[in-house]
């Protein structure tokens, strides 16, 4: 049966869930697919530098973005899209929730049974697949 996420946090190098200002910080840098400079983040955040430098230290520690030196700067690009991240702590929480991170275990949950027959797995495979192929 379909994953809800191609890449849970496990899948994507085991990265631990980012904090709610690390978030913040990483939104910004996913406006900025190409790369943004350190300067560029600092600027939008009230915090005092060093807090800011620790913040984004952490970004990169956990190994969401790709920290490289350009002169005086860091560039900051993001090495897992916004989608990724949010798919994975869905998968995350599913498995959680109900020892599983399939849809198929989330269907059934949802419907109040344990686990589906195999036809309605199929079932749901089939909307899956529909889903997927419309543009």
């Amino acid at each position: 049966m379909a994953r809800v996420a191609e890449k849970p946090l496990e899948r994507i190098g085991g990265k631990k869930k980012l904090s709610a200002m690390e978030l913040k910080f990483m939104e910004v840098i996913w406006a900025h697919p190409e790369g943004i400079s350190s300067e560029e983040i600092y600027q939008q955040f009230p915090q005092a530098r060093g807090t800011k430098s620790t913040i984004l230290y952490n970004i990169s520690e956990k190994g969401y973005v790709e920290n490289r030196q350009e002169g005086l700067h860091h560039i900051y690009t993001p090495l897992v899209t916004r989608l990724e991240y949010e798919q994975a702590l869905i998968c995350q929480e599913l498995e959680k929730s109900f020892g599983s991170g399939s849809f198929e275990h989330l269907v059934a949950a949802f419907c109040g049974k344990e686990k589906l027959t195999k036809k309605q797995a199929e079932r749901v495979q089939e909307l899956l697949d529909a889903i997927k192929e419309e543009p």
